[in-house]
């Protein structure tokens, strides 16, 4: 962004320096005037179409940019051929040093950037005062006094604005990072309570048979089914086994109340799913997205909101609405970079094949929430 502002502010410098340029074309040589307008003002456009292009190609054009101008300015010394203008004129080029710092603030490390601003406008204002028809030294030093300080105010926010961006950066990575060691967490938590689940309704209760002496047949066949479900959960079958109508709705239910106990479940079940199966994987999506949508109608709508879950289940088709009457919001508002929706809701379910998002809302109507997956293969 800061690149392609830099492009324009370029293009409407060489607009109003046009005349002035032209004017002042007969203080140097022939070739000094077309080649300095083409090398700096060039440079500055090449800047704004590097902008697309990468950050490395940016960068690089920044540098070019920079440095052109300090050598376009350098070579008018050589050639001026010793005409000189009235006092109260400037040199074209003088117009604008500030800009050429602020793309090498773009390249470069903050006290080079600086560094290029003297040495930029030190350039200019002596060329400046050399061709006036005064002496040299005549109100040299405010006017570098002024000139320096005027660009230091835009290059400081320039510096500023671009450390701002990096640390947000490094902050949206640090944050994605420590999410997704969190979502590691409640996993390996959640692993955790499946595996002591396991052991509490598998393993102690066949041993508990065991030592009453409980039947041979019931007892062998209990531990067989045990000693299953545990190479189940060791080799991580047991998480691609396919599931029913019944048991979709059961575990949709089941997330929607244990973020909020008291809401209202419905739970619709399409007759032509008899001994329609469904996939974990979008089973799993939709109801963490579900939970998802639900504890943030729980932290935003209001303490006097009233929430409803409609989950209705087709074959090869799960649609899930969540709605409340809430205060509501704009949802083209929200940060692209706030977890709950963004990341939780809309980028699980995007991420999920055939899966979709929906989020209707406004100031004081309230909230719909519409999650469904599709099999794409269907």
């Amino acid at each position: 962004m800061f690149a392609r502002f830099l492009a324009i502010g370029y293009a409407c410098y060489l607009a109003l320096l046009a005349p002035q340029i032209v004017d002042q074309s007969v203080l140097t040589a022939v070739w000094w005037t077309p080649v300095a307008t083409v090398a700096i003002f060039g440079s500055g456009a090449a800047l704004g179409i590097a902008s697309f292009r990468g950050e490395k190609r940016m960068r690089q054009a920044a540098t070019i940019s920079a440095l052109t101008y300090i050598v376009a300015v350098a070579l008018w010394f050589v050639a001026w051929n010793d005409t000189v203008i009235p006092q109260d004129q400037s040199l074209w080029f003088t117009a604008f040093p500030g800009v050429t710092s602020l793309a090498a603030a773009v390249a470069w490390r903050p006290r080079q950037a600086f560094g290029h601003m003297i040495l930029a406008v030190g350039l200019a204002q002596s060329a400046n005062h050399l061709v006036r028809d005064a002496p040299f030294g005549h109100f040299l030093v405010p006017d570098l006094a002024f000139a320096l300080v005027f660009c230091a105010v835009f290059l400081s926010a320039a510096v500023v604005g671009l450390g701002t961006g990096r640390t947000l950066d490094e902050t949206i990575v640090a944050t994605q990072a420590a999410a997704a060691a969190a979502a590691a967490a409640e996993a390996r938590n959640a692993e955790r309570e499946r595996f002591d689940a396991l052991v509490h309704d598998r393993v102690m209760s066949t041993l508990l048979a065991a030592s009453r002496r409980a039947p041979q047949d019931s007892l062998v066949q209990q531990a067989e089914r045990t000693l299953a479900e545990l190479d189940e959960l060791r080799q991580g079958t047991d998480r691609n086994t396919a599931l029913d109508a019944t048991a979709v709705v059961a575990r949709l239910r089941s997330a929607a109340t244990e973020a909020d106990e008291d809401i209202a479940f419905t739970g619709r079940i399409d007759p032509d799913c008899d001994g329609t199966s469904f996939p974990p994987g979008p089973v799993r999506a939709t109801a963490a997205a579900l939970a998802e949508a639900v504890r943030n109608s729980l932290r935003h709508a209001g303490d006097d909101a009233t929430r409803t879950v409609e989950a209705e289940v087709a074959p090869r088709c799960i649609a899930v609405q969540i709605v409340d009457d809430g205060r509501g919001f704009e949802p083209n508002a929200v940060d692209p970079h706030r977890l709950g929706l963004e990341v939780s809701i809309r980028g699980r379910m995007r991420r999920l094949p055939g899966g979709r998002v929906v989020v209707q809302s406004a100031p004081g109507e309230g909230t719909r929430v519409l999650l469904s997956w599709r099999d794409p293969v269907a």
